[in-house]
């Protein structure tokens, strides 16, 4: 396993990270990848992914935001492989569809410190083992609810959620320009059929998400973790770094 392609994937227990665990196993024979997840043995799917690919997949409890922990995990990962090659962020939450007058402060604090600060706690604890690789990527899954241009195309009441993700792209575009050795991106998967967009929409009263989904197809988790994969392995600094990227290859205004 020493040549292996090491890779990190933050919040895998449903969803697209559940499906990047996936497609990444399925798509790179050598790769070895830890999957985090508040309570990843919780997770069913997830636990036949570890029995389908034994010796590769190998399941982690990882919170969001939680310092220490991070830590730990990355002394954890230090002592087994060294080095990690491709670290992507994918743990976040949407909660909530109310317009910004009726939203609770501890609703934007939820976000926050799930969707930004959890990203940069991992970034921070796994910056070192990044560095190790010969070829460190950094990938944080976002949202155009994250572009202020967009607003004015998808005028779901999301805040809380849009927000925290426009906070994250300028994070990571930072992380691309502080570390001239690494391949770091915001990269948006476009609407996905998945548990939290349905919850959203269910939870949306005025019925604005539900109009919206209805001018996109929302495709398969695994369609798009396989889009996301490719796009991935293929990503270089010179071409991709501090791009916000969307699924079809294209890019996203700010």
């Amino acid at each position: 396993m020493s040549d292996s392609k090491i890779y990190f994937v933050a919040g895998a227990t449903r969803g697209i990270g559940l499906a990047l665990v996936a497609a990444i196993a399925s798509k790179e024979p050598t790769a070895f990848i830890y999957a985090g997840g508040r309570n990843p043995s919780g997770s069913p799917q997830l636990v036949e992914l570890a029995a389908k690919y034994p010796g590769r997949v190998e399941l982690l409890k990882y919170v969001a935001g939680d310092k220490v922990g991070n830590e730990a995990l990355a002394k954890e990962i230090e002592h087994k492989h060294g080095h990690i090659d491709t670290l992507i962020a994918n743990a976040a939450i949407m909660k909530g569809m109310s317009e910004i007058h009726e939203t609770s402060v501890q609703n934007y604090e939820e976000h926050f410190s799930v969707n930004v600060i959890g990203p940069i706690v991992l970034f921070q604890a796994f910056r070192d083992l990044l560095k190790a690789s010969s070829l460190p990527r950094f990938v944080a899954i976002t949202s155009g609810a994250g572009s202020i241009k967009m607003i004015e195309d998808a005028p779901m009441h999301t805040s809380s959620y849009g927000m925290s993700k426009a906070a994250l792209n300028w994070i990571v575009r930072k992380i691309h320009y502080e570390n001239d050795w690494l391949v770091a991106y915001p990269q948006c998967p476009g609407p996905v059929d998945t548990d939290m967009a349905h919850e959203s929409a269910t939870a949306d009263k005025t019925g604005m998400m539900q109009e919206v989904f209805k001018k996109f197809t929302l495709r398969k988790p695994d369609v798009v973790a396989n889009l996301l994969v490719d796009i991935i392995m293929a990503s270089t600094r010179e071409a991709d770094g501090g791009q916000f990227h969307n699924i079809d290859g294209g890019r996203y205004p700010w």
